[in-house]
């Protein structure tokens, strides 16, 4: 029971003339307090009942018992204490309140067991006054004596005291700890949230009077603090952290760079790997054509030639080549082999019996695909290299200077060429539409680029079929020096003639067919015909006017040959640029080279190099100009002027009688 509990409205100040609670605070109380004066007498109690004698002590007016067993040098103190001791446990267990067992304090210990058997049961309307026996089951109603029976006037039995069961010990639930979130809350929240935690003592002296900490100071002694450490060990962590990135970062730079250098390293050896093979590769085609001098400076050039071992040998195996080339200074000794067309289906050309028939003549003066394909190879077989002008008659600022062809030891130059490159309708076009046909006499139509961009022949077979592929001299010539680098000298190719009155290279680029067939075809044959001209010069061709309508210059006067060669400039010259060499159509030539007036009329054209046709090799090099003959391969000079290529290639072996029969002579 609580202080709170009792409604006091008493003065003893007032009553008794003293305060008890000052009073027994001094050091008075225990010396100078006179009790007699707190007697039951002058208190106006009735006196306690004697203990032994079990006498009522005190009756009220009306037979009520007043004693209440009252013992005032106790219980006062206890008055005056109350509230300040704490309520027992509900649990807790008290003992008898009678008089008798009021100052026995002593534990009278608990039964036997066996006795526990025997104790007797509370009658269920038992109560007390004094104790809630309900509070305490250790406790039979028997142990106390019935105020009823007192009152009668029975004398209480006395009655031993019966053992009290000792409460069970109950071992306190462990509290359970703290954990991370109410020590954070006690920490930081409690003391926002609890308002008895903000109050401090204002004054040491007097405890009673507190103050409310200010918002600031709670924040100063309960937040700072940790914010403090929290931010040190941030810039902390943040060094560290950066420590420790700076280190990774720094790692992965250096290795980086390691890795960077390692990779050049490789980058490096392989690059260098690369331009060995690619130097080693240019350098061998240089010295398959002959220019040795060249491969030796490409090898020279490779900075370190020193370290590779098959740089070195091949370097000096061309050294040693080039000190034992043979000179060859004598252009007359250089033959210049002549074909016209190539027929690539003979037996369609020789077909072409009928009336105004064309097989005489294609039997007579062109060669087969096939047979043009077996002289190359007997040429090469004989040590032939193809040569040009440029390889030993240079023309430099309007003047020719010779050169030396230089060859190895069994190797000879020869030169070819190859007229009316034009790709005529009447050899492609059997109905005359301009369109090449099935019925054409077997020949290639035009010069085409295939997809790889190398320079191919489209052919129409008898079937109707367009075709592309080595179908005439140059594809053929471009295959077999891709087999065979070394048939070229210095990347020489041979001379192609055309005439202009119906194109050149199979392209209709003459002005008439823009009225004939529109600006738009006309416009299609100029590009295409510009593209085969840029192809062949890059190769190495040299283009050349076959004159432009195919005429017999020695059967033509000054004028004649003036007019010819204006329509040329005109019509082809547009297309195909200049030109410094001249073929003479018909079997033709001109008598008045350097002084007379068709070799002025030609030279003033841009004209240098003239060939002719003859029965000998021969070659003039002049200051201005250069005078050929050519030999003529046709079906006629094989069969009958074998002679003439003795040495170069088996006329009899290559010459397909099977095909031509009697080889027209006339």
């Amino acid at each position: 029971m609580g202080k709170n509990d009792f409604d006091i409205d008493f003065d003893y100040e007032k009553e008794f003339g003293f305060d008890p609670k000052a009073f027994l605070g001094s050091e008075e109380s225990d010396e100078n307090i006179d009790l007699s004066q707190f007697s039951d007498e002058e208190l106006g109690l009735s006196p306690r009942a004697d203990e032994e004698s079990g006498e009522d002590s005190a009756a009220s007016a009306d037979g009520a018992d007043l004693s209440g067993d009252f013992d005032l040098d106790m219980d006062l103190d206890d008055f005056l204490n109350l509230g300040d001791e704490a309520e027992p446990d509900a649990e807790e267990n008290y003992e008898a309140l009678d008089g008798s067992d009021l100052a026995d304090e002593e534990d009278p210990g608990f039964p036997d067991e066996k006795d526990w058997d025997d104790a007797p049961e509370f009658p269920d309307d038992a109560e007390s006054e004094e104790i809630d026996m309900s509070r305490n089951t250790d406790y039979s109603e028997e142990d106390f004596t019935d105020q009823a029976d007192l009152e009668d006037g029975s004398e209480e039995k006395p009655k031993s005291p019966r053992p009290r069961r000792k409460p069970k010990e109950r071992k306190p639930a462990k509290p359970a700890g703290p954990n991370i979130f109410t020590k954070f809350y006690d920490l930081y929240f409690a003391p926002l949230m609890d308002k008895s935690l903000q109050e401090e003592p204002q004054d040491p002296n007097n405890p009673r009077r507190r103050r409310r900490k200010s918002k600031a100071q709670i924040f100063k002694e309960v937040y700072l603090p940790p914010i403090i450490a929290c931010l040190c060990l941030i810039l902390v962590l943040s060094f560290v952290i950066g420590a420790i990135s700076n280190s990774i970062s720094q790692y992965k730079i250096d290795k980086n760079n390691e890795q960077s250098r390692q990779d050049s390293s490789i980058s490096a050896a392989a690059l260098a790997e690369q331009e060995h093979d690619r130097i080693l590769s240019e350098a061998a085609l240089l010295a398959a054509g002959y220019n040795y001098q060249e491969a030796i400076d490409l090898l020279d050039s490779f900075p370190d030639m020193s370290n590779y071992s098959d740089m070195v040998q091949v370097r000096a195996e061309y050294a040693t080549i080039q000190d034992n080339l043979v000179t060859h200074n004598d252009p007359n000794a250089i033959k210049n082999l002549s074909f016209h067309l190539l027929l690539e289906d003979p037996v369609r050309a020789y077909a072409d019996t009928g009336e105004g028939g064309l097989a005489a003549k294609y039997n007579k003066n062109f060669v087969s695909t096939s047979e043009f394909k077996k002289i190359l190879n007997d040429l090469y077989n004989n040590g032939y290299v193809l040569v040009d002008f440029d390889s030993f008659a240079v023309l430099n600022s309007d003047q020719i200077l010779t050169e030396s062809i230089y060859l190895p030891e069994g190797k000879k130059p020869f030169m070819l060429t190859e007229t009316l490159v034009n790709y005529f309708n009447y050899m492609v076009d059997g109905n005359g539409d301009g369109v090449p046909d099935a019925g054409g006499k077997g020949f290639a139509s035009k010069l085409v680029l295939d997809g790889n961009g190398d320079i191919k022949a489209e052919y129409v077979d008898a079937s109707g079929n367009t075709l592309v592929g080595d179908y005439d001299l140059v594809p053929i010539l471009e295959s077999f020096i891709k087999e065979h680098p070394d048939f070229s000298y210095r990347g020489a190719r041979a001379i192609l003639a055309v005439c202009g009155y119906e194109g050149i290279f199979g392209y209709r680029i003459n002005t008439s067919n823009v009225s004939t067939k529109g600006q738009t075809y006309y416009d299609e044959q100029v590009a295409g015909a510009k593209q085969i001209v840029q192809a062949l010069r890059d190769k190495g061709y040299t283009l050349a006017c076959y004159s432009y309508n195919n005429e017999d210059y020695s059967q033509k006067n000054a004028n004649q040959i003036q007019a010819d060669l204006q329509s040329w400039t005109s019509q082809i010259v547009p297309v195909i640029g200049s030109v410094d060499t001249f073929v003479f159509a018909q079997e033709s030539n001109i008598t008045d080279y350097g002084t007379g007036n068709a070799f002025n009329i030609m030279y003033s054209s841009g004209f240098r190099y003239f060939v002719s046709n003859g029965n000998e090799a021969y070659t003039e090099v002049r200051s201005n100009y250069v005078r050929q003959n050519r030999l003529m391969v046709t079906g006629k000079t094989m069969a009958y002027n074998s002679s003439w290529f003795t040495g170069m290639f088996d006329c009899a072996a290559i010459l397909d009688v099977n095909l031509r029969g009697t080889v027209p002579n006339a």
